[in-house]
Formats: structure tokens, sequence, C-alpha cells
């Protein structure tokens, strides 16, 4: 890590020879650390280097171009390294994303010859500082390329210690799951993935409605155990709503809001539902997706996608 003043030259700042440690993600597997080095540039200003990979096993390009969702994931990750180095929460605590956003300029998504170097700029907002660590923030992200920005994204992140993770998660004592819901799957030429091991959805169980499909084994959404379904998997099953919806297969987002009001239980059925707010052309659409729980919208998103 570096603290200095910002040069003319960021991408002096940061290094792209390896990844950071993967604890500071909450990862396990290194192929999934997106994040490489990190520099402070003020007090809550920071600088993040990142690398995609040219093809991933699940987030894979399409037309020649990155998966939108590596946003979210590197939104996700950026969020929870910066709670760990920048601002001393130790290692251990729980995060919550509240809500996140990303848009994308598809255009510059592009698939070079190399892996995508990218440097992010951050502004931590709204830091609920404690006298060690932090109860909570914002992080406003803007991703760049060889200088030109490709994208940029937000998340509304908490922090928790095991003991305040336990209230809010349970009350008192852990509760342990039963077996995860997984439907029958929908085709996957339906929500545009080529196996059935990545389909997200069940069975449509009503119009534009279908029931959450929790693969605990999946080696990416479930990276390592979890008591509940994880934002990245609730993200992945709006868009394979948004597609099955559109009948576009191809579809992705070129910008989300989403936000998570509740946790999602693992072993308890979630139906995800999808309406078309608007198109604003012929292949581009505004759409709006909830995932309700028990009654509840535990999750609900507003997504414009392009076929």
């Amino acid at each position: 890590m570096t603290t200095v003043e910002r040069p003319l030259d960021i991408s002096s700042l940061v290094s792209f020879n390896s990844c950071v440690s993967r604890d500071l993600v909450h990862r396990k597997a290194l192929a999934e650390v997106f994040l490489t080095d990190w520099a402070r540039v003020g007090e809550d200003s920071f600088l993040l280097g990142a690398q995609w990979p040219r093809s991933h096993s699940f987030y894979a390009p399409r037309d020649g171009r990155h998966d939108p969702m590596l946003v979210a994931e590197t939104v996700r990750q950026a969020g929870i390294l910066l709670a760990h180095k920048g601002y001393d929460v130790p290692l251990g605590h729980s995060f919550l994303m509240d809500r996140i956003t990303l848009a994308v300029h598809q255009d510059e998504m592009t698939v070079g010859d190399e892996p995508a170097d990218l440097l992010i700029e951050v502004e931590a907002r709204d830091v609920l500082r404690r006298a060690r660590g932090i109860n909570g923030m914002r992080v406003d992200m803007t991703f760049r390329r060889a200088g030109v920005r490709i994208a940029s994204g937000s998340g509304w992140v908490r922090v928790a210690g095991p003991g305040v993770y336990r209230r809010l998660r349970w009350g008192g004592e852990p509760r342990l799951p039963g077996p995860a819901c997984s439907p029958t799957p929908l085709t996957p030429e339906i929500v545009g993935v080529t196996s059935v091991d990545d389909v997200v959805l069940g069975e449509p169980t009503g119009r534009w409605t279908w029931p959450l499909r929790v693969r605990t084994g999946h080696p990416v959404l479930f990276d390592h155990p979890l008591d509940h379904v994880p934002g990245m998997v609730t993200l992945e099953a709006m868009r394979q709503a948004g597609r099955a919806v559109l009948g576009r297969p191809g579809a992705q987002p070129l910008d989300l809001d989403a936000s998570f009001p509740r946790f999602l239980e693992l072993d308890r059925e979630c139906l995800v539902s999808a309406e078309v707010l608007k198109w604003i052309s012929p292949s581009v659409a505004v759409l709006s997706v909830q995932a309700i729980q028990d009654g509840v919208v535990a999750a609900e998103a507003v997504l414009t996608m392009a076929a």
C-alpha cells in the first residue's frame, strides 16, 4: 500500500503484479480476486488497481465485451478491502451490502489482447467512524482503462463484528439452515448461459415469476460456505429474469440500482419477478425486478438492459 500525494500520473501509485490477499476481499479462490493494489490519496479518497481476465468460467465475455457483472463484483471487493486496510476493520468482521449501483459504457468494455488493467478512483462518503474501524460507508467508484472511463459504481456497506452479526442475523444463536432450495432449472438458453449449473432460476410459477435456484456448490457464486444467499447470486437472478422476460438471452445490464433490505435464506423459497417498465429503444429496456421471500421483498432493482 502507498500513501502519497496524488501525482499527475496516478497510475504510478498502484501495481498490477499480483492480487491482494484473498482474505481482504472475502474470497477463497485466488482466481476470483480481481484487486491488485491500493493507495490512499486523501483522507477518504483512494486509488485501486484491478485486473479483469480475458475470459472467466462464469462472468464470460459476450460479443467481445467484458461482463458488466464484473463491475458489481469489483465494487463488492473494493468496499471490503478499503474497510479492512483503509479504516482498520479487523478480519473476521462481516459486511452487508445494503445497496449497489453500476453503470457501464458498453462500447468501452471490449476485451483486448491482454487482461484489462483498471485504475479505480474511489471516494468514501458518509463514513461512520468508531474507535477502531467503521460501522459503515458509501463508496463511489470510477473505473478507467488506459485513461478511458469504462464504468462507475457505488456500494453502501455496513460492517458488523461477530456478536453484532449474530444479533442482526438471528437475534442471538445461529440457525442451521436446511437443504438449499434448488428447483428444476430453466433451460440455459433462455437465460443466456451455456451450462445448467449456471442457471439460478427455476421453472416459472406464474407470469414472469420464477423460484430462485440456489446451488451452494457453485464454485464462483458460492466461493465459500455462507449462511445466506449472497448478493451476487441475487444480482445474477435479476439479470437472468430480465433476459427471460425480454426474450433476449444475450441482454446485458447497462445500469443497475439494487437494494437488499433483508437477508435471503438458503432453505426457503424465494420468488423472483420481473416486469418491463418501458422501452428506451427497440433494443434497450428498463425493468423492475423483485426477490420475495416469506411474502416480503428481500431485494429489488431497476435495471436498464440492452440486447
